[in-house]
């Protein structure tokens, strides 16, 4: 898959198979973001924006959750830079990298402080999404991104 273009995603972790969701949907600061099976739920939609320079190398993104439609309204973030940390929801904006790996995954990782940090599930036993250090070839570490939607227009 080329690197998303702006819109509304699922992201999927190749080693369990589950996706990037928003524990109950709830935009409660600090929730947790878990690795969940897939519902078909706003919980696991993700509005993806670009953060860069149009035809810059760069692909830095925000990934902001999609419940009420408001085309991204929070992200998620860790409380430290720090592996096992686990990923939460914030209304903060946070900027990550994706790097393409060549089964058109991605990993994920942030782009303040550690960038050898990345999104992972470490197993199905514990499906907390964490951030650890990056391992070459970790399959946990990998995500899969399906597009749903364009995002929607901005109206007064």
């Amino acid at each position: 898959m080329p690197f998303p273009v702006d819109g509304v995603y699922n992201i999927r972790n190749v080693s369990e198979g589950l996706m990037l969701d928003l524990t109950n949907n709830s935009t409660t600061q600090g929730n947790q973001i878990q690795g969940y099976a897939d519902n078909g739920s706003v919980a696991q939609q993700w509005v993806v924006k670009r953060q860069n320079e149009p035809g810059s190398p760069n692909k830095t993104i925000s990934i902001q959750s999609n419940n009420e439609g408001y085309n991204g309204n929070g992200c998620f973030a860790t409380a430290r830079d720090d592996s096992d940390e686990p990923v939460v929801y914030t209304s903060q904006t946070f900027l990550v990298d994706l790097v393409a790996r060549m089964d058109d995954t991605f990993t994920i990782s942030f782009t303040l402080g550690n960038e050898n940090l990345v999104l992972s599930i470490p197993s199905k036993h514990d499906s907390a999404v964490k951030i650890e250090n990056y391992v070459e070839g970790s399959s946990r570490q990998q995500w899969e991104f399906k597009w749903l939607s364009n995002l929607q227009p901005i109206r007064n």
